[in-house]
């Protein structure tokens, strides 16, 4: 049940990233905005990046320095996970990182067939006409292709075998193409609030945390986890908390985890009746402060590293604590570092 718990219905609900997509939505007008989200508009950026792009050497993320920091950290995560997998049952070493942009739109010749694999047109003086239209109402907005709404999304994506426009990767014998795509516009969200000094890795692990949970069995994430966003979104959560405190991954310290968690905690959304919901602010922080607390020092009483959990064990140990993730109980939302004992 999604039924919110009396904590969270006593204290007003925020969240810090619907409120800045939606003043996003109100500098363009929410007309316009309608007609970008009936006309698919919303999507492209995406399909072209996930289907259509099968150039993935280029990959750019705001400024060369924060580019080379994704990269660094996606090798590490790949290698952390690697080495924790006991029985050697997972592959992530398959995932590409990605960049989504919206300026990709400007060129008919990315454009096109983008728009070819979201819509079926019986004639291509048709396809050329629609794609003038968008590349109009993109230019109209504020910022034109830089507008964020056309990238407002950091997504885990997995395909299978030999699916895929234009052979997916360049390796035609692996699969194609699981990634983790980051998109300007959430990139954007996180500079402008300050947070995007470990905001940016927080968003990133989380979604590489989504690939581990594509690969365990239901068995080990719950029997109900496919079909429930909020479970599988806050597993995501503490996943990519505790990679990024573990002295073996990320090795954050308390500020960069302080960042990382209001981040979670931006990302929470208030549609607790919704099926779609994804957590609450304090639900969605509270799953990253948990995962955090699973890698630090002081919760494993201070002595020499910390040993690197098996994924399978880690996941069993958040849904043994689900359930006090989801009543904010002070004993999983309570984060417990050397230099530190309470963030909150």
């Amino acid at each position: 049940s999604k039924t919110a718990t009396t904590s969270e219905q006593d204290d007003e609900c925020s969240s810090p990233l619907v409120t800045w997509t939606s003043q996003q939505v109100h500098q363009m007008g929410y007309t316009t905005y309608k007609t970008l989200y009936e006309n698919n508009i919303l999507q492209m950026a995406y399909v072209y990046k996930h289907y259509v792009d099968n150039s993935h050497h280029d990959e750019y993320f705001v400024n060369t320095h924060q580019t080379s920091e994704l990269q660094r950290r996606h090798d590490d995560a790949i290698s952390f996970w690697t080495e924790a997998d006991i029985d050697n049952t997972l592959n992530t070493q398959d995932v590409l990182l990605l960049s989504m942009h919206g300026h990709d739109l400007q060129d008919d010749s990315k454009l096109i067939p983008t728009i070819l694999r979201i819509f079926d047109f019986d004639d291509m003086s048709d396809v050329t006409a629609f794609a003038a239209e968008v590349k109009t109402l993109i230019e109209a907005l504020p910022s034109g292709y830089d507008n964020p709404i056309l990238t407002m999304n950091a997504v885990a994506t997995r395909s299978t075998y030999q699916r895929g426009s234009y052979g997916g990767h360049d390796d035609p014998n692996r699969r194609i193409k699981d990634s983790v795509i980051l998109g300007d516009g959430v990139l954007q969200y996180l500079l402008e609030s300050g947070l995007d000094s470990s905001g940016i890795d927080f968003v990133y692990a989380h979604e590489f945390g989504h690939h581990l949970q594509f690969q365990m069995e239901d068995a080990v994430l719950g029997t109900n986890v496919n079909y429930d966003d909020r479970k599988r979104e806050l597993m995501a959560d503490a996943l990519g908390g505790y990679f990024l405190t573990h002295d073996m991954g990320g090795d954050m310290t308390s500020h960069e985890i302080g960042i990382f968690n209001q981040v979670a905690y931006g990302t929470g959304d208030c549609k607790m009746d919704s099926e779609d919901h994804h957590g609450t602010p304090k639900q969605r922080q509270c799953a990253a402060i948990w995962g955090a607390s699973k890698a630090n020092k002081a919760a494993a009483g201070g002595n020499g590293n910390v040993p690197v959990l098996d994924p399978e064990d880690f996941v069993r140990s958040f849904n043994d604590e689900y359930e006090g993730i989801l009543r904010l109980k002070a004993g999983q939302c309570t984060l417990l570092l050397e230099e530190m004992n309470y963030y909150g």
